[in-house]
């Protein structure tokens, strides 16, 4: 009807066409397929069938495109390498990777006389990198080249592949195969090189390839800018990254949202709260409506710096600009409440969000909350929290244990400590280096060596590799108890790990050896000290001070007070009443009499 009132303006088939088209773009696929074999009867054109087909991929709609192809094969018209390339990208490309099938229809192809195409052979390298199978891709893509089948498109899904696993190296040898073979290396080519440099912490060379890019007339694209600035950004190099993303900006480079972003995440990190707040508004400036990730980057940045206050109203303003928090933008908050000691605070925030914007809390909230009863010791309320967080389904991991025992075993509460030890044991759950020195910590402060004992056999048993934490640690509890031969194995033993031990670990063994009237191992530890360059302490001073008082050599520990005084170390309380000095330590005269009394 339609066809005979526009007076052959328009064929039947092209009427057909339009309304598969209508029918596509309103996501009525079945209808599509009808009008499809509808058309048929008057004879379809390779193109309709071909524009079909690729609207149903697109719309990953795989049942409809696989019978459309195969009707295609059956009765016309034939499938041409348009054809089979774009069912190919639905293998590849799709939510589902079908690498079998992108196979078969390669040899499918070439058993029907249909030659693929360098974008064929791309979308299944594409495949092939993206199922890990990059090694296989890129032997597969030196075959193609010597028959001369490829394209920078199939380099670059080669490249991106390699990037993604991430070895650059080997990224870098393709893109050098890519110039070899003749092929010049597009913008795609460069940006995924500089990305995955970047990423590596490869940010000379990620320069370096910008520098190339443009010595060969290609413009960098934000993509390229995006993945520099967030590289220097991840290592620290804030204020390189933003002095760059300025100079853009002076030489008349437009910033995406993205760019802004990228550097706005980096400058809330690591930068002052001013630049950050500049920066800000300079997105708004330039029409860029931030998203739940730039806001819970402001809300970090003035948390970051105890802006409590003002990072609630910024989250009263998302909510009014119609921009939804997340757990992150709301656990940010939380850990600052905890942090100020406001717990209470942090309970009824968390209940606000909860009911309003049905947000719950997940494993890390309740790590913070945790951690703000452990610090201000309420650990009734820390087995209630823990009960909650069980109760919802989460399934609590080694740093969460070790915070809850860590908090115990600060307030002593040694028993509550290693019953979740023991659980922690009996659920599979690997203890760190961090439980361990939580434990031993505690055990120290408490008359615990039996405990001791057994938490090292434990160590022991788990073949632990010691850290300096940890050897620090254990050498402190040794000598509390006085066991100093166990103290000095310790600190054998770290140093023949490589760990240096440090002023602290030395004042440890001075004051153990000391309290156990050993001035021979207290006045070699001193020596080592010097030796290794490193400065003592007023407290190593005065635990080598005490050791001569009590073995009666007073003379020794006035030699060591003046030693101490040179060194233009100033006595502490403690020492000041030990020795009966003035809060100034002011009756050194006295004791430098005395000294020289003593040689």
């Amino acid at each position: 009807m339609l066809v005979s009132k526009l007076g052959g303006s328009m064929t039947l088939l092209q009427v057909y066409a339009a309304v598969i088209r209508t029918f596509v773009e309103s996501s009525m696929f079945e209808d599509a397929l009808l009008t499809y074999i509808e058309a048929k009867k008057v004879g379809v054109e390779l193109r309709l069938c071909n524009f079909l087909l690729k609207c149903l991929v697109k719309e990953n709609q795989i049942m409809y495109a696989r019978s459309l192809f195969d009707d295609m094969k059956s009765s016309g018209p034939s499938p041409n390498v348009y054809s089979y390339s774009v069912l190919m990208s639905m293998y590849t490309h799709g939510e589902r990777l079908c690498l079998e099938e992108a196979f078969e229809l390669l040899r499918e192809m070439e058993m029907n006389g249909v030659r693929p195409n360098a974008a064929t052979y791309g979308t299944y390298l594409y495949g092939l990198c993206r199922s890990r199978q990059v090694t296989s891709a890129w032997e597969f893509l030196q075959d193609l080249c010597q028959r001369g089948t490829c394209n920078t498109y199939c380099f670059n899904a080669v490249i991106h592949g390699f990037c993604c696993e991430g070895q650059v190296h080997k990224a870098i040898e393709v893109f050098t195969g890519m110039k070899k073979c003749g092929f010049l290396p597009d913008v795609h080519s460069y940006s995924i090189l500089v990305d995955g440099l970047c990423k590596q912490g490869e940010l000379l060379k990620g320069y370096d390839m910008l520098d190339e890019m443009a010595r060969n007339g290609i413009s960098p694209n934000h993509v390229s800018y995006s993945s520099l600035l967030h590289g220097l950004c991840k290592t620290g190099n804030v204020e390189l990254a933003l002095g760059i993303f300025k100079r853009l900006q002076d030489q008349g480079f437009k910033h995406d949202q993205i760019m802004y972003s990228v550097i706005f995440h980096g400058c809330c990190q690591h930068l002052d709260l001013a630049i950050a707040s500049d920066l800000w508004d300079a997105m708004i400036h330039h029409n860029f409506v931030p998203d739940v990730y730039d806001y819970t980057n402001l809300i970090y940045a003035l948390c970051r710096h105890s802006y409590l206050i003002e990072a609630l109203e910024v989250f009263e303003l998302m909510l009014e600009k119609g921009v939804t928090p997340n757990i992150v933008t709301c656990t940010i908050i939380v850990d600052t409440f905890s942090k100020e000691g406001l717990i209470g605070e942090a309970f009824i925030f968390l209940d606000k969000v909860h009911q309003s914007l049905g947000i719950a809390p997940n494993l890390f909230t309740y790590k913070v909350i945790i951690k703000g009863l452990c610090k201000i010791n309420k650990s009734d309320d820390v087995w209630e929290i823990f009960a909650d967080m069980i109760k919802r389904g989460y399934v609590p991991d080694a740093i969460l244990y070790s915070i809850i025992i860590d908090g115990f075993a600060k307030a002593l509460e040694l028993q509550e400590a290693f019953r979740l030890y023991h659980k922690m044991l009996n659920e599979g759950i690997k203890p760190t280096i961090f439980t361990y020195n939580s434990l031993l910590n505690g055990l120290c402060h408490d008359d615990g060596l039996p405990g001791f004992r057994k938490l090292m056999r434990d160590m022991i048993g788990e073949e632990l590799v010691l850290d300096k934490i940890l050897c620090t640690s254990i050498i402190a509890c040794y000598c509390r108890r006085s066991n100093m031969k166990a103290a000095m194995e310790m600190y054998k033993k770290m140093e023949s790990s490589g760990l240096s031990p440090d002023a602290f670990v030395y004042t440890c063994l001075i004051s153990g050896f000391s309290k156990v009237r050993a001035m021979d191992g207290a006045l070699l530890m001193m020596e080592e000290m010097e030796k290794r360059n490193i400065e003592p302490t007023v407290v190593t001073y005065t635990a080598l001070i005490i050791g001569y008082l009590k073995i009666g050599d007073e003379n020794q520990a006035i030699k060591t007070f003046i030693s101490m005084r040179q060194a233009g170390i100033v006595p502490d309380d403690k020492l000041s009443c030990i020795l009966g000095l003035g809060n100034d330590g002011g009756d050194s005269d006295y004791y430098s009499q005395k000294a020289k009394d003593a040689t």
